[in-house]
């Protein structure tokens, strides 16, 4: 599929991570807003997805935690690193058991990796903030796997053409 030397893995990672960093800033530009405290569609996370049918768990817990912390970074939201970064490793790990149990399709990993990862902020809310929190775990969790579905469209799109995902209703393909 792709060339595995180290230099082009590591120039294929940080295109990768750039495109992610432009797809958060892209939707932190965008007017749509999801009316629940939190949530956002999660563009960004179609690469992370990506990276994760296509290498290995290790290099996508790697992105998800640099894109966290960059996209903190670049897009002034410092305060807001600790939620993503709580979010973004439950929901790689999450995602990455699924995939390998293969027990789900790549939509269902998508769907519940946008769940974990909504849970993993209530859990650095509840955290810092307060426990009360929790109450908004159904507006979390249904605002989130709407949110699961849009995001894994695109790498649907994608995986068709790379051969990375399964088939609808068929078996599957992945590649561990």
């Amino acid at each position: 599929m792709w060339d595995k030397s180290p230099t082009r893995r590591i120039a294929r990672f940080a295109l990768l991570l750039a495109a992610a960093l432009i797809l958060s800033w892209v939707e932190a530009i965008l007017p749509f807003q999801i009316p629940v405290p939190g949530v956002k569609l999660g563009f960004a996370n179609i690469v992370l997805l990506y990276v994760l049918y296509t290498d290995s768990v290790p290099s996508a817990v790697t992105f998800g935690i640099l894109r966290a912390l960059l996209s903190g970074f670049f897009l002034g939201r410092l305060s807001g690193i600790f939620f993503s970064l709580c979010g973004t490793v439950l929901a790689v790990c999450g995602m990455a058991l699924l995939k390998k149990c293969r027990c789900f399709s790549s939509l269902g990993v998508s769907v519940a990796g946008a769940v974990l990862h909504g849970v993993g902020q209530l859990c650095a809310a509840s955290l810092l903030l307060t426990p009360a929190v929790w109450s908004m775990l159904p507006l979390v969790g249904i605002s989130s796997a709407a949110c699961g579905v849009v995001t894994w469209l695109p790498l649907r799109i994608l995986g068709r053409y790379e051969g990375i995902l399964e088939p609808l209703g068929g078996k599957n393909m992945n590649k561990d």
